[in-house]
């Protein structure tokens, strides 16, 4: 099975670029921390970025098409689970949510990295569509870094 997306699912991809670009150009002011969600792999590609996944030592290889970013994010929240893992819940807005069920579907069994200023927290594999406008990101080393990654990605100081 290949790591990285046909022919037909990068047309889908693209579509999908598109579609991001003209939201995002026309939402959100400009947010102090860059957010991106884009299809990741473990085999490198032409065109694709080398990346480092936090706390990994081997490569990574993202797309250099932006799948979700700021724009798509309606709220983010910094959070502290009792047994110390510290997260930000992230709430899509209506056309993120649809746009990251869309990407889900067509990046299934595959990665997709969620990113926050070049860097690469976190890459899981996608095992089903993703469906609702929430998702937690986890890979924060306090709660304050958090709460300005938060804060960032909505523009706010």
């Amino acid at each position: 099975m290949c790591s990285r997306p046909s022919c037909k699912q990068w047309l889908l991809l693209l579509g999908l670029s598109l579609v991001l670009l003209a939201a995002s150009r026309s939402s959100h002011a400009q947010a102090a921390t860059r957010f991106e969600i884009r299809a990741a792999s473990l085999t490198a590609s032409a065109d694709w970025q080398a990346a480092k996944l936090r706390g990994e030592d081997d490569p990574l290889y993202v797309a250099p098409e932006v799948l979700l970013d700021n724009a798509s994010v309606a709220q983010a929240d910094a959070k502290k689970e009792l047994g110390g893992q510290v997260f930000v819940i992230i709430q899509l807005t209506p056309a993120g949510a649809a746009q990251l069920e869309l990407a889900s579907r067509v990046l299934l069994r595959q990665r997709m990295a969620v990113m926050i200023n070049g860097e690469v927290l976190m890459a899981p594999v996608v095992s089903a569509p993703l469906t609702g406008n929430r998702f937690a990101i986890s890979g924060f080393g306090s709660l304050e870094e958090a709460q300005s990654v938060a804060q960032g990605i909505l523009g706010k100081s």
